[in-house]
């Protein structure tokens, strides 16, 4: 496992050779979503524990989510690698530095939202990657969010209100709890918020404590995310993916037995007024 410290240091050297650096290379092996255009500037390097994102010029952002094994290394242009060009799950070139990922759980991009979307800007929620933290702030958050109408996803993907989910997660959760991902938060009940945190948290850490040397899960295959077109292990009918707005990050659910509180389905008027991509 690479040490916190490290990891700390890792974002501190990349924020300082990145930012304000145009992209020269940018390659993944296991990218889900647009790839950053050659041209384009850095403009941020974040970072919440293990998970990194960094900003371009035009909105894109790169989250890369470490888990226990993972890290990003950085180099020279034309400096020799401490691992193998193979095993590199994303790269970043600049014209002096190359920031390389190995052994990410996941790699996805999404367009960031306007800053006045969340007028709680700037908190950070639980790390629900901590096998002791207070699941029930986390309930709270999403029973009181400021926007009734956002969709239940939406609120998973926010690390104002929970970090350390994921993408991943964020699917595996919702599908267990047949909740569908276009639920608006303020049309789940407090019971249904506690199952789905409850089991979020315990999938989570299940599979992290599961992770192998190179930085996957040996556990028995995720039910919908990555599963497109594969068979629901719980109704038969076909997983689907499709991205959505406004993070536009691949969405993986089962249209059969997926379907509580979907709005779709409750009546025509979609959260912000946008109809489902």
């Amino acid at each position: 496992m690479i040490e916190a410290s490290a990891i700390r240091r890792s974002a501190s050297a990349m924020r300082t050779a990145l930012v304000g650096q145009q992209t020269i290379c940018f390659s993944s092996r296991k990218l889900s979503g647009p790839a950053p255009g050659v041209g384009r500037v850095i403009e941020g390097v974040e970072r919440n524990g293990r998970e990194f994102e960094f900003t371009w010029d035009d909105g894109l952002v790169l989250h890369t989510n470490l888990r226990r094994s993972g890290s990003w290394d950085l180099y020279r242009v034309g400096d020799r690698w401490r691992r193998k060009h193979a095993d590199a799950a994303a790269l970043i070139e600049s014209e002096d530095w190359v920031a390389v990922c190995f052994d990410a759980a996941e790699v996805e991009t999404y367009r960031k939202e306007p800053i006045d979307r969340h007028p709680s800007r700037g908190r950070v929620g639980p790390d629900l990657s901590d096998p002791d933290v207070d699941r029930e702030i986390v309930v709270e958050a999403i029973l009181h969010h400021s926007d009734p109408s956002i969709r239940i996803r939406e609120a998973l993907l926010d690390p104002r209100v929970v970090r350390g989910l994921g993408n991943v997660y964020a699917a595996e959760a919702l599908w267990a709890t047949r909740l569908s991902p276009w639920a608006r938060v303020g049309d789940i009940a407090r019971s249904d918020l506690i199952m789905l945190v409850n089991y979020a948290s315990r999938i989570l850490n299940e599979h992290l404590n599961a992770l192998g040397d190179d930085g996957f899960v040996n556990l028995v295959p995720f039910e919908v995310y990555g599963r497109n077109g594969h068979v629901c292990n719980r109704c038969g009918d076909s997983i689907e993916v499709t991205n959505t707005l406004p993070d536009n990050r691949p969405l993986y659910w089962c249209p059969k037995c997926q379907t509580r509180l979907d709005w779709r389905l409750l009546d025509d008027t979609p959260p912000g007024g946008a109809q489902p991509s």
